[in-house]
């Protein structure tokens, strides 16, 4: 079979192991995880909960969902809770798919599109982003074909972190066939602070032939708990849900993702936090004449000297401190608190040093 696992970024253990580096002096910027921890009140929450753990989960997650579809200002319906967003990105390819199906997303992108095109065994296009590294959408119309069953939107893309303006995406969906589904993958919506970026909510309720993907696990810092959801028609997420493994969201990380709602001035502080974080990196980033792309996220997208970006991701991790490679020299850093972003500006300047 022609495909590797999914590297989800090593363990800060493994790293540790392998280099014989202390594991409290590596740090880890690679997966896009908050330096948060959970909101408050999830902890105490999901302790109480662990003593009904001989317990299946409530498949249909009735007091999350509808205290969920509340805060959105959606109906219950309109709602599918799944095992994180990457799950739901797989069970919607599976759902769509069909002999000598194909689906289409822009490249560099978020690299499970790939995977659930595989697992569903049918073919994807993966199409280039512009210079200014946004999706290329006409590129994207134009390689839609009548085997095209669903186009998968990131929205603010990961890895570059730029955004699509909320114009320029509902003209898309104005130009894709009513049978063609497109999917918004608006995983970092939360972080985005640019006027010109709105959710695809509203539109995902109007058409059947969109949904809007979010998770838990970034803003809310409950990576660990991989709780996601679908906002769509309800016929779509019917038919979605026919793909979906049962009792897909734990108990634990149903109260998990409970707790955390209904706390806007705790998800303020975090957005306010991370933009100054990002803020400060990339003015680090520009002082040293890196390449880098301006971000709407909790991750910064920049060049490294040369082409190679395993070996510079080796660089920085030989001193302890883990990136994510991306390709021609480009690598993604994830906003970490402020003592891992200084040890990452220090260690930035020795690899640059050693790459000159």
């Amino acid at each position: 079979m022609a495909i590797s696992p999914y590297e989800v970024g090593r363990p800060i253990e493994d790293v540790a192991r392998v280099l014989g580096l202390d594991p409290a002096s590596i740090v880890k910027l690679t997966a896009n995880e908050s330096p948060d921890g959970p909101f408050p009140g999830v902890i105490e929450a999901v302790t109480e909960a662990l003593v009904r753990s001989n317990r299946y989960p409530d498949n249909a997650a009735w007091d999350l969902s509808h205290t969920l579809a509340g805060e959105l200002g959606v109906g219950r319906d309109n709602l599918l809770l799944g095992n994180g967003s990457t799950a739901l990105i797989s069970d919607t390819v599976r759902a769509v798919s069909e002999l000598g199906a194909n689906i289409i997303y822009g490249w560099p992108s978020f690299v499970m599109y790939r995977f659930a095109a595989i697992w569903a065994g049918i073919d994807f296009a993966e199409v280039p982003l512009t210079t200014q590294h946004v999706l290329d959408l006409d590129a994207m119309i134009e390689a839609v074909d009548a085997d095209t069953r669903c186009v998968i939107l990131c929205n603010p893309n990961n890895p570059t972190g730029t955004i699509t303006p909320a114009h320029d995406v509902e003209s898309f969906i104005d130009h894709v066939s009513d049978d063609v589904l497109v999917l918004v993958d608006e995983a970092y919506h939360e972080f985005v602070q640019d006027d010109r970026y709105r959710t695809a909510i509203p539109l995902a309720l109007s058409r059947e032939n969109v949904i809007v993907l979010r998770t838990f696990s970034k803003i809310h810092s409950l990576a660990a708990f991989r709780v996601g959801y679908a906002v769509g028609h309800r016929d779509t997420l019917y038919q979605i849900q026919k793909a979906q493994q049962p009792l897909a969201v734990t108990t634990a990380s149903q109260v998990a993702a409970l707790a955390s709602l209904g706390q806007p001035d705790e998800v303020r502080r975090r957005v306010e936090t991370n933009a100054a974080a990002r803020h400060h990196l990339s003015g680090v980033i520009a002082e040293r004449g890196l390449l880098q792309v301006e971000s709407q996220t909790n991750f910064i997208f920049f060049k490294m000297p040369g082409e190679d970006s395993a070996a510079a991701t080796g660089e920085f991790t030989s001193r302890g401190v883990i990136l994510r490679p991306i390709n021609g020299g480009w690598l993604r850093v994830t906003i970490g608190s402020s003592q891992e972003n200084e040890r990452f500006v220090t260690v930035l300047d020795d690899v640059l040093a050693v790459m000159a």
